[in-house]
Formats: C-alpha cells, sequence, structure tokens
C-alpha cells in the first residue's frame, strides 16, 4: 500500500494542487487529514488497547517523543509538495529514496544500529544513483558525445516538469529531513516506556503538534498573515479535486508510522523501490513521458542497493 501511494502521488499532486496554493496550508490540512484517520484507526483497535495506550499518557511525555519529530515533518511537508510540482514523477521518488541515507546515518547516531560493509556499499550505489537522477552524473553523454547538444536537449524534453532550485534541491532538503525525523519516530514508536508507543496514537500526536507549528508559522510571518487575509484564505486556488492528493498522502503517514513500527526507518526506504518501479511505468505508460537512459540505469542500481541492503544485514556479535 506504501508503494502504491507513493507512485501515485507525484501525477496526482500535480493534476490536482495549484503550484501556486499555500504550501503550509496544504500542509496544515494534510497533518488534520490524518490525524482523523489515525484516531479513527487507533479508535478501531479496541476499548482495550485505547486505555492501555493511555494509562500513564502526559503531555510532557507526548512532546518529549513527537515534538521535534512534528517539527521537522511540517518542514518535510512544506519542501515536498514545492518538489512534488516542480519535479517529474520518477525524479522526485528516485531522489526521495535518499532519505534511507539519512535514515541509516541517524538510526546509527541515535539508535547505535550499525550497517554491515555490504550494506554501506549499497547505501554507496544509492548515492551514485541520486546523482545521476538529478543530472551531476550522466551516462548518455558518454555514449551520445557526436551529438551531445541533441541528447541534451532529448533529456530535457522528458523532464518537462523538473526545476533544480524549485524541484531537485526542496526534494533532497526534505529527503535529509525525513531521515532524521524517521529515525526519532522510529525511536519512539518502537522504545517509548520499553514496549513502545501504537503507531496510530504517535501519528496522531505528531499530526497535532505539525498543525500547531505550521499554524505559528503563519501567523509569525509577514507573507502568512498576508495569506491568511487573501480572499479564500489558505485554500485559495483549491478545488474540490484538491483533497485527493492531500488525503493520499496523509493516508501514507498513517502506513508510515506502522512501517517505523515493524520494520524500520532504513527499511522502509528500502521496501519502497517497489513504489519506484511502478512510478516508472506510471510516467512512461500514464503521462506519455519517456524515461532517459540516465533514469533508467539510476532505477536499476537502486534495485540492485535495495538487494545488496536487504540481504546482507550485520553479523550478530
Amino acid at each position: 500500500l506504501l508503494a502504491v501511494q507513493f507512485s501515485v502521488q507525484p501525477p496526482l499532486t500535480r493534476k490536482y494542487l495549484d503550484p501556486r496554493a499555500n504550501k503550509k496550508g496544504i500542509t496544515m490540512v494534510e497533518e488534520i487529514v490524518k490525524m482523523a484517520l489515525s484516531a479513527s484507526f487507533f479508535i478501531g483497535c479496541g476499548k482495550e488497547v485505547v486505555a492501555s495506550e493511555l494509562h500513564g499518557w502526559t503531555l510532557q511525555s507526548s512532546l518529549l517523543l513527537a515534538g521535534l519529530p512534528a517539527l521537522l515533518y511540517a518542514t518535510q511537508g512544506v519542501l515536498t509538495y514545492l518538489g512534488y510540482q516542480h519535479t517529474d514523477s520518477v525524479t522526485f521518488n528516485g531522489l526521495n529514496q535518499t532519505k534511507t541515507l539519512s535514515a541509516a546515518l541517524w538510526c546509527f547516531l541515535l539508535m547505535g544500529k550499525r550497517q554491515s560493509v555490504v550494506q554501506m556499499v549499497a547505501l554507496t550505489i544509492l548515492l551514485f544513483s541520486t546523482l545521476l537522477f538529478q543530472g551531476t552524473l550522466s551516462f548518455s553523454s558518454l555514449f551520445h558525445t557526436a551529438n551531445e547538444g541533441g541528447e541534451k536537449e532529448d533529456v530535457e524534453h522528458t523532464r518537462p516538469h523538473t526545476s533544480i532550485s524549485k524541484g531537485i534541491i526542496p526534494c533532497l532538503g526534505a529527503a535529509f529531513i525525513s531521515g532524521l525525523a524517521g529515525a526519532l519516530s522510529q525511536k519512539g514508536v518502537q522504545m517509548a516506556g520499553g514496549k513502545g508507543r501504537n503507531a496510530y496514537l504517535y501519528t496522531l500526536e505528531l499530526g497535532l503538534y505539525s498543525s500547531i507549528s505550521l499554524l505559528i508559522s503563519m501567523f509569525a510571518t509577514k507573507n502568512g498573515r498576508k495569506s491568511l487575509r487573501e480572499e479564500g484564505s489558505i485554500f485559495r486556488y483549491w478545488t474540490p479535486f484538491s483533497l485527493i492528493p492531500v488525503t493520499v498522502r496523509a493516508l501514507g503517514g498513517v502506513l508510515t508510522a506502522l512501517v517505523h513500527k515493524h520494520a524500520g526507518a532504513t527499511r522502509k526506504g528500502f521496501a519502497l523501490i517497489l513504489g519506484l518501479v511502478m512510478t516508472g511505468v506510471t510516467q512512461s505508460v500514464v503521462e506519455r513521458e519517456r524515461l532517459s537512459m540516465d533514469e533508467l540505469l539510476a532505477m536499476g542500481l537502486v534495485i540492485l542497493s535495495s538487494y545488496l541492503h536487504l540481504c546482507y544485514p550485520p553479523l550478530a556479535v
């Protein structure tokens, strides 16, 4: 399910969300929808589970566990929506895989979870694929030196949505923040109170604190206050269909918490490899945008790195 959400999110966002829409407003609505979904699923767990999880709950412990990740996720959300609308689907989801690098680093620093030598090689391959996705490296140019200008024009034609400053850089920033937030979330849902936090309750807490932080940031800045006074407020440029990508991403947030609980932040990143492949199919077939040689090679490298990372964990000491 998370892979499906991962693959359909970029095209849905570009189709149903106006690039002029307030990004903080979009993220805040997403967090509110995420809270509603989490609360419904949490109540659906049954009275005994709810009573057990709420026993001993305090605002102080909640803020310690979810406060900082909530701020990070709120920032990530704003950058992510910016990236969605200024990169093509494959480039966005390929660059988004760099959150695995960040998650591995922060899981090691915060939780002492080390990587094997093969896993470190896999992460290096993943970094290399990122350079191909964002255009720093290009293998296609090596095979088309005689027609370098034409090849460059062709690659640019296959990436009509991609912008470095408005798309690639925000996407990489969101991925780095996501790695830190994911590691903190994993620590919270797996280790809190010795038994860990219920994933739905934790997502509910994250959504609440993220919404509050976004609302405060909007009132704290001149541009934010101006956007609230404008006609339509944060819903300016929205249509009824704008709720589709927002709800899909909110559902993805709930699924992510479950994956953090039962699989871990680093493993989650590699589990999304299926989503990356599905994204390539979606972009080629549905959006009718041909993948470049560099994008195809980068996808292959991500698949290879995923296999190595999953199959060669560190040996038990």
